[in-house]
């Protein structure tokens, strides 16, 4: 009986040994990924947000670098900065309206504004219409205003205009008595307008629809421009034009000239192939306020999300530093202990042993 008890006790001891656990001691990382992530996301927010405010500034004192007085029309251009999300698509037939007139849902600063576009400008864009064709409406528009007063746009008539007094005057490309004179774009096509110094040309799916020798054809065209004329001074104009829009900013804006298009893969670039705007944003907010839907792009890239292209900074185990020192030559030499002590209990338990 006393060697049964000695044996499960030797068993339990041994037992006991084999679920020791083994300590170590962990330092987290924390304070170096803070290092790692957080200066730079609140120095480019400060770039994100930094530009416009100076300038809104300005205009709010009504001089211009110069100290000079700034037309008050210079004023009525409000750039809004609102919940802007990039998009793939959008809606040109979406508007506001005031006793008639639309009002601008789509607003930005104008991309040539401070670049060099003496050597020429690129504007490109596809256009799918979803009803009917106005042709004055606005596919888009650069507008400027005081020194660089004036207009440049596409309607969805296929119709290019420009008009500044102060830079050429004006001309009306495939345009007759305010009707269309041909549609390029008919069930969608990919838009080019090349601007340069001495003319330009649309093209739709790279097809040339028309150039500045239109002109020369009063059933086709008006203005005061001819196909001789210098062009540098439009391209002048660009560079100084404060705002772009989409669907609004031509001479008519009303509710009735509304653009039936919708808008995609837009290029603002210069003529030697600086890409100065290549992605659509739009006011979330402003569009589903007014009865519009906005999907993002943000959202789109998010579905097909692979667990690969997630920043391996979250599961790096290298974000986690590990001290600690070895208990092995520890327990070797209790293990070897216990197995030695067990070892002589069951000897002298199992010895014969002579009674007196």
């Amino acid at each position: 009986m006393r060697k049964r008890i000695i044996a499960v006790l030797l068993a339990g001891v041994l037992a006991g040994f084999s679920v020791m656990p083994v300590l170590a001691t962990e330092t987290d990382n924390v304070e170096q990924a803070a290092e790692d992530t957080g200066g730079e996301d609140s120095d480019e927010a400060e770039e994100d947000t930094g530009g416009a405010d100076g300038e809104d500034a300005d205009a709010a004192d009504g001089e211009n670098a110069d100290g000079e007085s700034v037309d008050a029309a210079v004023q009525e251009i409000v750039i809004p900065k609102g919940n802007l999300v990039d998009v793939d698509v959008i809606d040109l037939s979406l508007h506001a309206e005031t006793t008639g007139d639309s009002t601008p849902v789509y607003v930005y600063e104008n991309p040539f504004r401070g670049q060099d576009t003496s050597k020429g400008a690129v504007i490109e864009f596809y256009a799918d219409p979803t009803w009917d064709v106005h042709v004055l409406g606005t596919i888009f528009a650069i507008n400027g205003t005081g020194e660089y007063d004036g207009k440049l746009y596409f309607t969805p008539g296929s119709y290019l205009g420009f008009n500044s007094a102060g830079f050429g005057g004006f001309f009306d490309a495939n345009l007759f008595n305010y009707n269309i004179v041909t549609d390029y774009i008919k069930d969608g096509a990919l838009i080019r307008i090349e601007l340069l110094p001495d003319g330009f040309a649309v093209y739709a799916d790279d097809v040339l629809c028309y150039d500045q020798t239109i002109l020369a054809d009063p059933k086709m065209s008006d203005g005061d421009f001819t196909p001789d004329s210098d062009f540098s001074g439009v391209l002048a104009w660009m560079a100084g034009a404060e705002v772009l829009y989409f669907g609004y900013g031509s001479w008519w804006n009303t509710v009735s000239d509304t653009a039936n298009i919708d808008l995609s893969k837009i290029s603002f670039r210069l003529a030697d192939g600086t890409v100065l705007m290549d992605q659509l944003q739009a006011d979330k907010d402003l569009v589903e306020s007014l009865g519009g839907s906005v999907e993002t792009v943000q959202a789109d890239e998010q579905s097909g999300l692979q667990l690969a292209d997630v920043d391996a900074a979250i599961f790096d185990i290298n974000s986690v530093e590990y001290q600690g020192s070895s208990v092995l030559p520890l327990m070797t030499v209790v293990v070897a202990v216990v197995v030695l002590g067990a070892l002589a209990a069951v000897i002298m338990a199992c010895r014969p042993r002579t009674y007196e």
